[in-house]
């Protein structure tokens, strides 16, 4: 094992019910997180790449082959049963014997809702359960018809990138009948910012900043959601005072409504990074470089609020009437090694919204 790689911790998480029952309903779990921690040395992550191949990491314990899809007129009765002729449905997937799933997606989020039903010896059609999901099923959160170890399961995945990068897998394998108990394995990776483009308009502000913008990306990623990141640099309480009102300006401004999706200031330069536009909910905070005041725009690229690129941070100096750009950054996050896999017994999800 390379020096550079961090030991890997597998750690199991059983219930204060701990028994056979926990031990039976954990062992696909055991086993995909032995698997994946025999073959993190060999990964894309252990390799330092940007992104992780999560499917050479699965495989070949979970494998996610394309399903039987139902003929045109058991697709057309299995649409009776949602009760709607509104609902926009993508696939009618057999899962396993009788048992077959209605998969729609709706929405800008990609919001999946599934419904699962049986095909009697008669040949009519009668609803199952639905499986309780682990996720909200949107975005980077989804389920799909799968195989564990050659048999059939749904396979729940969601990907994370705050406050950690990593992965979520929950596992139902499946009977004839219904899904047995559900088990998590949790994937969670050490990372690294760094500064991949600068755009200069001070050059001197720039050679001084530039060792903080990996420290602003990071603040903004461990923050995950919250209202207010860490501030790495911040000016005297004095300064900050000074800069309250130019700061909720500036967060009106130029975050208030859909005014937040704009472009990187690269001063002319082509930018390299896919998505140079600010996307989700970029956050502001005074920040000290070498003792000037600035105020830092800080989030990540996307399309809309889909946060889907690299970080993007502008530095404004403060000007009347307002401010002026004068330094940005584009920062990479890469894995860095796979230091914990978990498997756990999870709890299902809760809409609270």
């Amino acid at each position: 094992m390379p020096s550079w790689l961090p030991p890997l911790l597998f750690t199991v998480a059983a219930s204060a019910a701990s028994g056979a029952d926990v031990q039976d309903a954990l062992a696909p779990c055991t086993a995909l997180a032995a698997h994946v921690g025999a073959v993190a040395v060999a990964s894309t992550a252990a390799q330092g790449r940007r992104a992780v191949d999560y499917d050479a990491l699965l495989a070949p314990v979970i494998t996610l082959p394309r399903p039987r899809l139902a003929d045109p007129d058991l697709q057309a009765r299995a649409l009776q049963l949602l009760g709607s002729d509104h609902v926009r449905v993508v696939e009618v997937q057999h899962l396993d014997g009788p048992v077959w799933r209605i998969v729609q997606v709706q929405g800008t989020a990609n919001c999946m809702n599934d419904r699962f039903f049986r095909v009697q010896a008669d040949g009519v059609l009668e609803a199952v359960d639905t499986p309780a999901s682990y996720g909200d099923l949107c975005w980077n959160s989804m389920r799909d018809i799968g195989e564990v170890s050659g048999r059939p399961a749904l396979i729940e995945r969601e990907f994370l990138e705050h406050p950690a990068l990593g992965l979520d897998v929950e596992i139902a394998p499946w009977t004839n009948d219904a899904a047995l108990a559900t088990c998590r394995v949790s994937i969670r990776f050490d990372d690294a910012f760094q500064v991949s483009e600068r755009f200069c308009k001070d050059p001197s502000i720039c050679r001084d900043a530039e060792p903080l913008a990996p420290r602003l990306a990071e603040a903004y990623a461990r923050a995950a959601g919250a209202m207010k990141m860490e501030n790495v640099a911040p000016p005297s309480p004095e300064r900050a005072r000074a800069y309250a009102a130019q700061l909720l300006d500036a967060e009106a401004n130029i975050n208030g409504d859909h005014r937040a999706y704009t472009m990187l200031p690269t001063f002319g330069s082509p930018p390299m990074t896919p998505y140079p536009i600010y996307g989700g909910s970029p956050q502001m905070e005074v920040i000290d470089v070498d003792g000037r005041t600035l105020i830092a725009r800080v989030g990540i690229g996307g399309v809309g609020w889909r946060e889907i690129g690299d970080y993007l941070i502008t530095l404004y100096e403060v000007e009347e009437p307002g401010l002026a750009a004068v330094a940005s950054f584009v920062v990479e996050r890469r894995p860095t090694g796979l230091p914990r896999v978990t498997a756990s017994v999870p709890r299902p999800y809760v809409n609270t919204h």
